[in-house]
């Protein structure tokens, strides 16, 4: 039976061992709280596009991106309902700066204001749909539970919400329940209502027609219809006025538009660069210091006439077992931490299959690139000059 060489030689000392995993799971749970601030960044502006059961999606040509403020007309959307492979057309609407709400002898702070007509099945979350009954009285509206606390609502409390006095633009608001939408870093927090109430509030929107500036038009297809074929097509009635694109390219166009068009998907993208650097440096120490420490024995098999390829493989598997032994706590400790994160500021700190295996491949190049840089000591020494 072989000796695990590189086992025994990285649990020489047990002490060195821990202190290098604990550097190395520092090194991982930095990493994957870049990763995740810059993952939540990407995927909250797209929850809403999200929820929607939606084939394509319409909106003005110049809004650049979902919280932008640029419309098109209803008119245009009542066009494409005229469409033969069209089965079903509602328009979303978005007041966002203007929607000013407190909860009252409180500040007054905006808040996003979606609305859509009271119609079976526009949303895929049936939590939404059985709840759309609920906004059929005027001054009401449903309650994002993600809202934060600055706007004082008592989200944990559904008795005492419901009797909060509220105002919304100067009016009176009852609240008649609550949903999950979810926070992004333009929206601290989400209120639905019915496209009539949404015309009494804004009634300023439009010249006096609210309800004909037109945020996101939603459009269902026929089955068996081709959606980019009918998207191109609806593009057609107006180009350069209206984009209609399906629910997942508008969904990716937002992602491109956060991570590759604003500062803070950069920032994000260094720090994880920095979180990998720092595991370079850590590890190198450690496997440097393991190499040196055992530079006689080394010498023994370098004068036995070992080759390089051995000790290559050998630096390798204790990379590999150092880059694990460090990775499973420091999942643990990030999960906890994205947790935490979730609940105390709204945002979907997600960690899937796919974000966990990318940190764990990052992790184990981390490692055997460190390994790599501290081999080179080895393979430059005389056996002779090592005894």
């Amino acid at each position: 039976m072989r000796t695990p060489l590189a086992w025994k030689n990285l649990t020489a000392d047990w002490r060195r061992l821990l202190l290098g995993a604990a550097g190395v799971g520092f090194a991982v749970v930095l990493m994957f709280m870049q990763n995740g601030f810059r993952n939540a960044l990407l995927d909250s502006p797209v929850q809403m596009v999200r929820m929607l059961n939606t084939d394509l999606v319409a909106i003005s040509a110049a809004r650049y991106s979902l919280p932008s403020e640029q419309y098109f007309s209803l008119d245009l959307l009542q066009q494409a309902a005229t469409d033969p492979d069209v089965v079903h057309v509602a328009p979303l609407y978005i007041e966002r700066e203007r929607a000013q709400i407190r909860v009252v002898g409180e500040k007054r702070r905006p808040i996003r204001v979606i609305a859509v007509p009271l119609e079976p099945g526009l949303f895929l979350d049936e939590e939404i749909n059985a709840q759309l009954d609920r906004l059929q009285g005027p001054e009401t509206a449903l309650l994002d539970r993600s809202t934060r606390q600055i706007y004082e609502f008592a989200i944990n409390h559904p008795t005492e919400l419901y009797q909060q006095p509220i105002e919304l633009l100067d009016r009176n608001l009852d609240i008649t329940g609550t949903i999950k939408i979810g926070t992004d870093f333009a929206n601290d927090g989400s209120l639905l209502m019915s496209q009539d109430n949404f015309a009494r509030y804004f009634a300023f929107r439009g010249r006096g027609a609210p309800l004909q500036q037109v945020d996101l038009g939603l459009i269902r297809l026929r089955r068996g219809a081709d959606p980019h074929a009918v998207a191109a097509r609806l593009q057609d009635y107006r180009p350069g006025i209206w984009q209609v694109m399906t629910r997942e390219q508008i969904v990716q166009r937002e992602i491109d538009f956060w991570g590759k068009q604003t500062p803070i998907g950069m920032i994000f993208f260094v720090g994880s660069l920095m979180g990998f650097a720092v595991g370079v440096i850590i590890c190198y120490q450690i496997l440097f210091t393991s190499i040196h420490d055992a530079m006689p024995e080394f010498a023994t098999l370098k004068a036995m006439g070992y080759p390089n390829r051995f000790f290559l493989g050998l630096v390798v598997r204790q990379s590999l077992y150092l880059s694990l032994i460090g990775f499973v706590p420091a999942l643990l400790v990030s999960w906890a931490l994205f947790q935490l994160l979730q609940w105390a500021v709204g945002l979907p700190m997600l960690l899937d299959a796919s974000r966990i295996g990318m940190v764990l491949i990052l992790t184990i190049l981390m490692c055997l690139v460190s390994g790599l840089l501290a081999l080179r000591k080895l393979y430059n020494a005389d056996p002779a000059s090592l005894f």
